[in-house]
């Protein structure tokens, strides 16, 4: 979720203490607003000009509270990619927050020489994709359309960030895949408001209201919205061997999520760290790949 400036922590931290309903009011609006949205960096403009692109009509589950002001209304054109031979298997790849699909532009070379298809989209809100917002269920929804469109389980997903715990509920509920890497993932919903209080200088004692103001201001149809969406209670599938990959010093998701995950799936899980690449190099680094690919190479495609 967005990063809070100085002056803004200094504010939220007044009112949590003098005017918590003003507070959390302010806080739920500011943590969907996903910002400006990341432009193709130019290691990864060769990768983003050479996809075949279809288009995909999707109506997003957003919508603001009680005054439906914000609501979702007609629908919104998703951006969606993919490279590679059009008859060989295929890799689903899902992004992460304020991020794009072109982001996994290393990967998709990768994948691709290694004779797959990879498949992506630019979430709601991210890249070239209409809408404003972004949340999991619109994740879930566009995963299970791409998935319906596939003639045979996909050989692989893969999730960065946000993206992971999109992709890994998709999995929980029936998404069939014969692999699933994650990396720089999250555990739960719960830690992106956790995360939220946290860097915003609410007052910790608001942590629960503040998740509580966060859904119905932008999920009021969903309160179920934290139980579902808790990959270490609604672990991946055990038939589905998963790779964590993560950082020991990502500064956005903490490793220790990724410890947590791997401790949740230890039957069909194993954990890759990293030292010195963060939240989002890791996506392009050399080691990284390879384990990637050692990875989705176990499956008889």
């Amino acid at each position: 979720m967005p990063q809070t400036p100085r002056a803004a922590r200094a504010l939220f931290s007044t009112l949590g203490r003098v005017a918590p309903p003003a507070a959390l009011a302010l806080g739920a609006a500011t943590y969907w607003h996903v910002g400006a949205r990341t432009p193709v960096r130019p290691a990864d403009q060769a990768v983003h000009d050479s996809a075949r692109r279809t288009p995909l009509e999707h109506r997003p589950t957003f919508r603001r509270g009680r005054d439906g002001r914000l609501g979702a209304g007609g629908t919104i054109t998703v951006a969606g990619y993919s490279w590679g031979d059009p008859g060989a298997p295929g890799v689903l790849l899902v992004h992460g927050w304020q991020s794009r699909a072109s982001a996994f532009g290393r990967v998709i070379e990768d994948l691709v020489g290694a004779g797959l298809r990879a498949v992506a989209y630019d979430a709601p809100g991210h890249g070239a994709s209409g809408g404003r917002r972004r949340t999991g269920l619109d994740d879930l929804a566009i995963i299970r359309r791409l998935s319906d469109a596939e003639p045979a389980p996909w050989a692989a997903v893969v999730g960065h960030s946000l993206g992971v715990l999109g992709a890994g509920i998709a999995l929980h509920e029936g998404v069939e895949a014969e692999r699933f890497t994650a990396i720089s993932g999250l555990t739960s919903v719960r830690v992106t408001t956790d995360g939220f209080v946290r860097g915003s200088g609410l007052p910790w004692a608001l942590r629960d209201a503040f998740a509580t103001a966060a859904q119905r201001y932008g999920l009021p149809d969903h309160p179920d919205v934290y139980e579902r969406f808790d990959l270490l209670r609604r672990t991946v599938p055990a038939s589905v061997p998963t790779l964590w990959l993560h950082d020991d010093g990502d500064r956005v998701n903490p490793h220790q999520l990724s410890v947590q995950l791997h401790e949740a799936h230890a039957d069909s899980s194993e954990l890759f760290t990293t030292t010195g690449l963060g939240h989002n190099k890791i996506l392009g680094d050399r080691a990284v790949r390879s384990r990637i690919l050692d990875h989705l190479a176990a499956p008889a495609w």
